[in-house]
């Protein structure tokens, strides 16, 4: 079997590290997210296990259907914006507002919309918006280092 050929230890390692990087580089602001919305720790452990199974079995379908390393993850700048928007509405409007981002990322993915966007925006400017989104947590998190 090709599957059993292609595994070797250096090729665990470096897909256990690449997953174990994707997952809990955003992880916290998922967690933020779940608290802007009122989650309880039921629901938002119930959001890290279908984003976590979500991710593993997106990634082991594409790597084994396209026989090289596909790892999918979550939208950290999504996950971002429904922590700072999320605050004062419900749970279930929170849910949907992911279940809607997702759907929008996939469209704009598999249509090609996403690429040919992408390609008229600098590096620099995707970049900094990024960090734009990203700064908030950044300085909440040395604001609780006092």
């Amino acid at each position: 079997m090709p599957f059993f050929k292609d595994l070797s230890l250096s090729a665990f390692t470096a897909g256990f590290v690449a997953v174990l990087v994707g997952f809990t580089s955003s992880v916290a602001i998922v967690f933020q997210a779940a608290q802007a919305f009122g989650a309880t720790p039921a629901q938002t452990a119930s959001w890290i296990w279908a984003l976590g199974l979500g991710m593993g079995l997106t990634s082991l379908g594409l790597s084994l259907r396209y026989r090289q390393p596909v790892l999918t993850a979550w939208s950290t700048p999504g996950a971002a914006l429904l922590a700072t928007a999320g605050v004062g509405f419900p749970m279930a409007e929170g849910v949907g507002a992911f279940m809607l981002c997702a759907l929008l990322i996939t469209t704009a993915g598999a249509t090609g919309w996403f690429a040919r966007v992408m390609d008229r925006i600098p590096v620099s400017l995707a970049s900094a918006l990024l960090a734009g989104v990203l700064a908030r947590f950044a300085f909440d998190g040395f604001a609780a280092l006092q």
